[in-house]
């Protein structure tokens, strides 16, 4: 890669620009000084994506640089000029892994494992994938941490959605999936998995000298040998991370390293993690897993079976196989409550709601359940469970039907994406439900049998609709987006609704959650910039703000409700806090 010096100067006025620090399959990494800071930096040069187009880059970028955890690098600052793209970043001179993986002990392997699952974990939670996990992409900073690199770059290089459908990666590391351009957290993990079967055996799981054909048919479909001189313990979790089928792989990272750590203590003794060489900050569970021999180690599932029965956060996401356009490499923030829980049977949801079933995840479909409760039936219902119940696979009753719930008529299938939010209006005649693809639908469910599309879809949002909400009257339509807005709709009129005023502006990230006040008349919004707006809807044509913008949530506000009285308003978070 041939840079022009000056050009890259000129692009960042504020810097000193050093000598070359690298150059890999992205691009050029050059040393420099932030002059008014004093702070020496790394700076990345990117080629431009094959069509050109600067204006997806942006957002991308914002994204990474919004990652801030002990194990990720820093990214200061992202700049596009002149067909180039600049991203500043914290300087790493602790060298790399690929440096420093020659006769490295196992009990640092393991650790290896655990400081990348925990960056992994942490991206993963911001619907941040990597798609290239392996030792050039870890890098140490001068006292000892280690910090993976080139987060979401392998975006960034490619360009816009329409080009970004080219398979990025490491042939030696790609996940079967990867290979058919279907990309999950599990993508990652398996990655994950390859390096550290590398780096506890001395040789990656397949030869990567093979022709990259053959070499792609292995990771598809040959079963990797246990790896040589590896403790039996540790051997099991390395393999379980490398399934072919994603849904057989750990539930998410952060189980993936609780069995790491479990599996580590049982072969090198409690307390382990303290011997090591290796930088790292890890959560408390994992720390105290690590003193926890394990005596009975997950294996690898058998095909088809599902594995997630560890002790997972609740923050993080159970990876299935999921299409491409479904979760993107870099994708904006959901910002709802979420993963949402597996059903009692059948496959688990995506990160997005998607279900793992191929055939089901094209139809983007929404289904309306019947489980009603009355207040005199309750005591039945809990009959019922009390005879009936036989653990967490136990199924949930309706006392006015069948021992289960059942669908009700067909999917509503009209989207063209994964549906986010929906919500019922006040007299239950009513569904919305929010999309993707960046327009709302009205669907009367008067007839619970056979619901219909009301009207043509609600449009003007300019990226998905992350959630919507019904005012208590029930006359108007309340939805927030990806595109950083809240908007109004009138629907007093269902066959012909209509946007009321401008777009809600304020919040400088995604808005996530929005909810009426029981009298009407006060709006809240949560947002991915941390805060939470108030909006005074009374005069529903001119909304403007009341006050200031609520803020002490140190992460992501991903929900807000209000008590019945409309005094109280709560708000849930990214930072684990309400």
């Amino acid at each position: 890669m041939i840079v022009d010096r000056a050009r890259v100067a000129a692009a960042l006025p504020g810097y000193d620009l050093g000598g070359p620090l690298g150059q890999g399959a992205f691009g050029l990494v050059l040393a420099g000084r932030h002059r008014g800071l004093d702070r020496p930096v790394a700076i990345k040069i990117l080629v431009a994506g094959r069509d050109g187009t600067e204006a997806g880059f942006a957002p991308e970028a914002r994204l990474l640089a919004a990652l801030s955890h002990p194990h990720v690098v820093q990214v200061y600052d992202y700049v596009a000029t002149d067909g180039l793209h600049l991203i500043v970043m914290e300087l790493l001179d602790g060298g790399s892994l690929t440096r420093r993986r020659a006769g490295m002990p196992p009990e640092d392997a393991c650790a290896v494992g655990l400081a990348v699952a925990a960056a992994l974990a942490y991206a993963h939670g911001r619907h941040v994938l990597h798609r290239d996990i392996k030792a050039d992409n870890i890098l140490f900073d001068a006292t000892g941490l280690l910090k993976v690199v080139d987060f979401g770059i392998a975006k960034i290089v490619e360009g816009s959605d329409t080009t970004a459908s080219k398979i990025i990666g490491t042939p030696k590391c790609m996940a079967p999936e990867q290979i058919a351009e279907g990309l999950s957290p599990a993508t990652d993990l398996y990655a994950l998995g390859v390096l550290l079967y590398e780096l506890l055996s001395g040789a990656p799981p397949f030869d990567p000298q093979l022709p990259l054909p053959v070499l792609w048919q292995h990771h598809l479909h040959t079963i990797p040998a246990r790896p040589s001189g590896v403790p039996t313990l540790i051997a099991d979790v390395v393999l379980h991370a490398l399934a072919k089928n994603p849904a057989d792989r750990p539930p998410s990272t952060h189980a993936f390293a609780l069995d790491l750590a479990h599996a580590a203590a049982g072969a090198f003794g409690p307390g382990w993690i303290t011997r090591t060489g290796i930088g790292l900050r890890l959560d408390d569970d994992i720390r105290t897993a690590g003193d926890q021999p394990s005596t009975a180690p997950r294996a690898p599932a058998p095909p088809g079976t599902r594995t997630d029965t560890s002790p997972g956060r609740p923050d993080v996401p159970v990876p299935v196989p999921i299409d491409r356009d479904l979760y993107p490499t870099a994708i904006r923030d959901v910002g709802r409550s979420w993963p949402p829980p597996p059903a009692p049977d059948g496959p688990a949801p995506s990160e997005h709601g998607a279900p793992a079933s191929s055939s089901r995840r094209r139809s983007r479909r929404i289904r309306t359940t019947a489980l009603v409760v009355s207040a005199a039936a309750v005591a039945v219902l809990l009959a019922i469970a009390v005879t009936a119940f036989r653990g967490k696979d136990s199924p949930a009753f309706s006392v006015r039907a069948s021992p289960v719930p059942q669908p009700l008529g067909s999917p509503l299938t009209s989207h063209t994406s994964w549906v986010e939010s929906i919500a019922f209006a006040p007299d239950g005649h009513t569904l919305a439900s929010a999309n993707g693809d960046g327009t709302i639908r009205l669907w009367d469910v008067s007839d619970r049998s056979a619901p219909r599309t009301l009207g043509a879809p609600l449009t003007g949002h300019t990226d998905r609709v992350r959630s919507v909400a019904f005012s208590p009257d029930g006359r108007t339509l309340a939805s927030a987006s990806h595109d950083h807005t809240v908007r109004l709709w009138d629907v007093s009129d269902r066959s012909a609704p209509h946007p009321l005023g401008t777009p809600l502006t304020g919040h400088t990230d995604w808005v996530g959650s929005v909810t009426f006040a029981p009298d009407g008349r006060t709006l809240a919004s949560a947002s991915g910039d941390g805060t939470i707006r108030l909006w005074d809807v009374s005069n529903r044509s001119t909304p403007h703000l009341l006050g200031v913008p609520l803020t002490g949530h140190t992460s992501w506000v991903v929900s807000v409700a209000f008590t019945r009285d409309g005094r109280t308003l709560a708000s849930a978070s990214d930072d684990h806090t309400i």
